[in-house]
């Protein structure tokens, strides 16, 4: 069943476009975003600070993926929530649902934004039943038609800078060279961190002293992993030569993989695979005085919290769609010279890029940002306090 029937079927109507924005309510957008990686989630976040930021008195919902609720629950910028089902595999259902969940919101939004999910074709009808009086943003191409301003999605420029393209039409512009685009974003419960601490206190981490989080599982989908030997290795200098005690992290499958790596170690490592989070994860990083990682969702969430981070990196894509390029907190390695593209079939027939970074190489890039940025508590404290909003005085 095609977008614009859909539409019409549900009797999506489109608001005079000659009465005022509102009117004289709040102005209200919904951003529509069915990411299903952790990765994608995390590149839509930064939509919502630049909405509120612009427009102080603009009301944000959030209409989605339950990954995106998850990463948005404790957003500062978001008012409203709705979760509905996915409309990959059950397109029928989740637009019955988002049309159901419009009434909450008091009559039609002032602006409908799509992210880069929504050039799949699911996310299109979905968003088609949705009543807006504006619509912006990267869509299917059968959904473009129904678009103020359609977008596709522009290859020279990062996925968070695609994502805020979107933006435009409302006459907020941001900067789209890497470096300068917003960062992805990240908010938790004050508490949390405490109970992040109890964990690291479990596993004989003491929180108060220098900590290294190693993230060696990839997201699943690219060949984007390093080798388990030269985790281990990196993890015992870090704790050998730096001092910092090494913690792993990873999904609950990763497991196996984290305790393969330890098992290789000469000294103790502590394991958090599958007892954190998306909002765990990042107070986690948050609190921690360095984090390396593969490019993978866990990347991104670390970038987020501000962390030293280095970035062990394969030539999978042009490193610009998803790598923090630019940014002062962040250390990229990778040997893979000009972007191979091979990787993009998901499979690489012998991952010689990675292969040529060793674990000196990521021990180098962790000391430069350590020499800018040292193990203190009091910048711990700050990067907490950023993503709960509290006060570090």
């Amino acid at each position: 069943m095609g977008i614009t029937l859909i539409s019409h079927l549900f009797g999506r109507c489109r608001a005079d476009s000659t009465a005022r924005p509102g009117g004289g309510r709040r102005p209200h957008a919904v951003v529509v975003a069915f990411e299903k990686e952790l990765g994608t989630g995390m590149a839509a976040t930064p939509l919502f600070s630049a909405l509120r930021r612009a427009r102080p008195d603009m009301t944000v919902t959030l209409a989605g993926s339950a990954l995106m609720a998850e990463i948005a629950a404790g957003n500062p910028y978001v008012d409203r929530i709705h979760i509905l089902p996915s409309p990959y595999r059950t397109p029928l259902r989740s637009v019955i649902a988002a049309r159901r969940a419009v009434p909450a919101d008091a009559g039609s939004y002032d602006w409908l934004i799509t992210t880069v999910a929504a050039r799949r074709y699911g996310l299109g009808l979905v968003a088609a039943v949705i009543p807006a009086r504006r619509r912006s943003g990267l869509g299917a191409a059968e959904a473009l038609a129904l678009y103020d301003a359609p977008l596709t999605y522009d290859w020279s420029i990062s996925t968070q800078a695609n994502n805020l393209r979107a933006l435009r039409p409302l006459g907020i512009t941001l900067p789209e060279e890497p470096g300068h685009v917003p960062e992805p974003e990240i908010y938790f419960a004050p508490d949390l961190p405490g109970t992040v601490d109890g964990l690291l206190r479990a596993e004989g981490i003491d929180p108060s002293r220098p900590i290294a989080v190693l993230a060696p599982q990839t997201s699943g989908g690219q060949p984007t992993d390093w080798f388990p030997d030269r985790f281990a290795e990196l993890a015992d200098l870090l704790a050998e030569r730096r001092g910092l005690q090494p913690v792993f992290v990873g999904t609950a499958a990763g497991a196996e993989l984290i305790d393969g790596i330890r098992g290789r170690m000469r000294g103790p490592a502590a394991s958090l695979a599958g007892r954190t989070g998306i909002t765990a994860l990042g107070a986690l990083f948050a609190g921690a005085d360095l984090a390396v990682c593969l490019d993978s969702g866990a990347m991104h969430v670390a970038r987020a919290t501000r962390v030293p981070l280095v970035v062990v990196a394969s030539g999978w894509q042009a490193p610009h769609h998803w790598l923090p390029l630019g940014v002062p907190t962040c250390r990229i390695v990778s040997a893979a010279g000009d972007w191979c593209g091979g990787c993009s079939e998901r499979h690489c027939p012998d991952r010689s890029c990675m292969k040529r970074i060793a674990p000196d190489d990521v021990l180098a890039a962790a000391d430069g940002l350590l020499l800018n940025f040292p193990p203190a508590a009091a910048a711990r404290a700050a990067r907490i306090a950023a993503c709960t909003g509290t006060s570090t005085s």
